[in-house]
């Protein structure tokens, strides 16, 4: 019995490190592309908020899985209600950083031509920043991209599949998760952008921009693992 409550623990400590680097792996490419290969503000910034939409996209996922594991498909409400108001406010924050950013007006009819103004129209506008970062930095960015996706799935998977997350989640706690990171990240993208912007874009800078991306997220990182550890700890052991 105690071997084998060694041996899940020595499985467990290896998947955190596996999610652990895999984080850091994706975020040391912005860091690299800095230092080694003259990525601008532009980019950086873009990819910082694109990672945004991506910790929603598999909020939604870990909610969906919920719902479907406990057959409360009632909560399909809550889900629609989390994409519509963390769609909106991640496409609050891409506008407001196109803005900042001074990357000239964006046309969503030209996109969307049939796309009537509403409610959706800030939706469909953050989908045309998006679109517009992809055509100005190509693969560069897909990479980016790329790396975050398998950094997210990696995490997905160990965490919240093989962990057990999974089992101590219900879809109304999910749904305010992804908040106080992406509060912060938010903060600091657009605080990031202003001083990039007013200083000229120094490459000191962009690390400083860069490294305290990766310090909130080890640190929020560290903070979900601890909760998931302890919720996973028997009661009266």
């Amino acid at each position: 019995m105690i071997k084998g409550e060694k041996l899940l623990s020595g499985m467990l400590n290896k998947s955190v490190s596996l999610s652990a680097l895999a984080l850091i792996a994706a975020n040391s490419i912005p860091l690299i592309g800095v230092l080694f290969y003259d990525w601008d503000s532009t980019l950086i910034l873009a990819l910082f908020w694109i990672e945004n939409l991506i910790v929603g996209g598999f909020n939604l996922l870990k909610m969906l899985v919920v719902v479907v594991r406990g057959k409360n498909f009632g909560d399909l409400f809550t889900c629609g209600f989390f994409v519509l108001h963390y769609g909106f406010f991640c496409s609050i924050h891409g506008l407001i950083l196109w803005d900042i950013l001074e990357l000239g007006e964006l046309n969503p009819k030209a996109y969307f031509p049939n796309m009537e103004p509403g409610f959706l129209e800030a939706f469909s506008s953050a989908l045309v920043v998006l679109l517009r970062f992809i055509e100005m930095f190509g693969g560069i960015i897909l990479l980016g991209i790329a790396a975050l996706l398998l950094s997210h799935l990696v995490s997905f998977i160990e965490n919240f599949l093989i962990r057990g997350e999974i089992f101590n989640s219900k879809v109304k706690n999910l749904m305010g998760k992804p908040y106080p990171r992406v509060f912060i990240l938010h903060a600091g993208i657009i605080l990031g952008a202003l001083a990039l912007e007013k200083l000229g874009s120094p490459v000191w800078l962009l690390v400083v921009v860069v490294l305290f991306k990766i310090i909130v997220d080890l640190i929020m990182f560290l903070d979900r693992h601890k909760e998931v550890d302890q919720q996973a700890v028997p009661k009266g052991n």
